[in-house]
């Protein structure tokens, strides 16, 4: 008959090993809202960026980014054993992980199967880069996606990760800075890398240039089943920041994730919704320029949950209201400004990510409770807290851990990617030419398209189906070609319509567009 530990350990297994699936399933549909994001030419090139990431980041994981994180023998900056799984599982070396984020006082994997941790992990640092290169869409070439994928997988999020929930980590168990969920760990890098890469790729052909001009994704219903599926993965990541269910104490840290999850994406969802409509009603925008609801609602949804998840399982419901309300705020000024900056995200990436995270770091702090789980899953009354011991000096000192937390975490992604993304811009190795960009990466570097017969027919010479297009003077750019956009947003030259129509291309400096697009809300 099993034991109490066996039961245990066979509990806790399964939980974490549940989650892990979910976060991949997250992965997933952060894949899906990127894809429904762009334009149609260019999204199998999307989805096959999620391929290339999975493949490169899983083996540079376990190579070195593992021992990295949660090796052996660690001391306060790395691991230093399990190299591409040495001697990994012996009863003698377990992983390096301790409590310093995730309550536990004697975690030992809470009994768990080293390799269902490897696995676990391994599914958060393919989210991270995988977050992080959606910002990339429409304009980068396979190559940047493999080494991005090995540098966040293998060096700058392992170590992050390390300091903050590894045995002996400086900035959990030094400083003593929490970051439950992940909001700084895990998002706020994933945001800070995306915002590098995009600085560096600049924008898309015709984004900006003559004129700022939206480019639409291609389709809502893929976008929506991303959501889906992005809230599915964190009412699971969130909730199971503890990596424990077993105990009364952990039962209710769990159930405390989910509802503050919902709470605070809902608020920050209506919050962004209503305020944006606010402003759209006395700023009045010319129609092509309004904002894209759908995809900038779900954007705010998320921006609330990762907010939140920094303290998801220590916040009482009230203060995941706050939580989300601010995050929106905070999505939508830094939405804003990326696109006064001139930054391409075309998916909103680093806005959702910094937005959400940065607020949400400095939040835990603020508002967590001052009960917390003890070793035998029971309640302790020993957490210090802004809202409920504002007096006591220890409460205040969390804001500054979390602003150290939030300062190493953007200093250390922008160094490093900004590294990688110089080296590649000077070797040309970053960005696709504008050709291949306005006819479709699919056919150009996979040469298979997500769809027939759509925009692909401009750029293969057949019939252009189903599109209507009008005369919009803007006026003459040297150096600039007439372009088409078709209903999905999807950019080609005209030069295209006009080899094949006989015509000589000459439409006195004018600039086609879709009707669609214009009418488009």
């Amino acid at each position: 008959m099993a034991t109490t530990d066996e039961i245990q350990q066979a509990v806790e297994s399964f939980f974490l090993l549940f989650n892990g699936v979910i976060i991949f399933l997250m992965s997933c549909g952060y894949t899906l809202i990127e894809s429904g994001g762009v334009r149609s030419q260019n999204a199998g090139h999307s989805l096959f960026k999620t391929l290339v990431i999975f493949i490169s980041s899983a083996l540079a994981y376990w190579i070195i980014g593992y021992p990295f994180a949660f090796g052996g023998n660690p001391n306060v900056i790395l691991g230093t054993r399990f190299w591409a799984s040495e001697q990994f599982g012996a009863w003698y070396n377990r992983p390096g992980v301790d409590n310093f984020t995730n309550s536990n006082n004697v975690y030992n994997l809470n009994n768990q199967d080293p390799y269902i941790h490897f696995f676990y992990q391994y599914m958060i640092t393919f989210l991270v880069t995988n977050i992080a290169a959606s910002a990339f869409a429409e304009r980068c070439q396979i190559i940047v996606y493999v080494l991005f994928s090995i540098l966040m997988s293998g060096f700058v999020y392992p170590f992050l990760a390390h300091w903050m929930w590894g045995a002996n980590g400086w900035l959990g168990y030094v400083v003593g800075a929490r970051d439950y969920g992940g909001s700084a760990i895990i998002y706020l890098t994933a945001g800070v890398a995306a915002l590098i890469g995009t600085i560096f790729l600049g924008p898309r052909f015709g984004r900006f240039e003559p004129r700022t001009l939206p480019l639409f994704g291609h389709s809502i219903p893929i976008t929506s089943v991303g959501a889906i599926l992005v809230a599915f993965g964190f009412f699971v990541l969130n909730s199971g920041a503890d990596h424990r269910i077993s105990g009364v104490a952990y039962g209710d840290r769990v159930g405390h994730g989910l509802i503050n999850t919902v709470l605070s994406g809902a608020t920050s969802g209506a919050a962004y919704y209503l305020l944006q409509r606010l402003i759209e009603t006395f700023a009045k925008p010319a129609r092509h320029l309004k904002r894209r609801v759908f995809l900038s609602t779900v954007n705010s949804i998320i921006a609330g949950m990762v907010a939140v998840a920094g303290g998801a399982v220590t916040y009482n419901p009230w203060s995941a209201i706050i939580v989300g309300f601010i995050a929106a705020l905070s999505f939508l000024l830094w939405s804003k400004l990326l696109i006064k900056l001139h930054v391409d995200d075309p998916v909103e990436t680093a806005a959702v990510h910094i937005g959400g995270g940065l607020w949400g770091i400095f939040a835990v702090p603020i508002f967590r409770r001052t009960v917390e789980a003890q070793a035998d899953g029971n309640f302790a009354n020993n957490t210090f807290s802004i809202i409920y011991r504002i007096t006591l000096g220890e409460s205040w000192r969390g804001l500054l851990n979390s602003l150290c937390t939030a300062a190493v975490v953007m200093a250390w992604t922008a160094i490093f990617v900004a590294i990688l993304f110089l080296v590649l811009k000077l070797l040309r190795l970053l960005k696709v030419s504008n050709e291949e960009e306005l006819r479709g990466i699919d056919l150009f570097q996979h040469g298979e398209p997500a769809y027939a017969l759509r925009i692909y027919c401009a750029a293969c010479g057949e019939q252009l189906q189903g599109k209507t297009i009008e005369h919009e003077t803007v006026g003459v750019r040297p150096n600039f070609p007439t372009i088409v956009t078709d209903a999905e947003g999807a950019i080609v030259p005209i030069e295209y319509f006009s080899e094949r129509n006989g015509s000589n291309g000459n439409l006195n400096g004018s600039k086609l567009k879709s009707l669609n697009e214009e009418n488009r809300v």
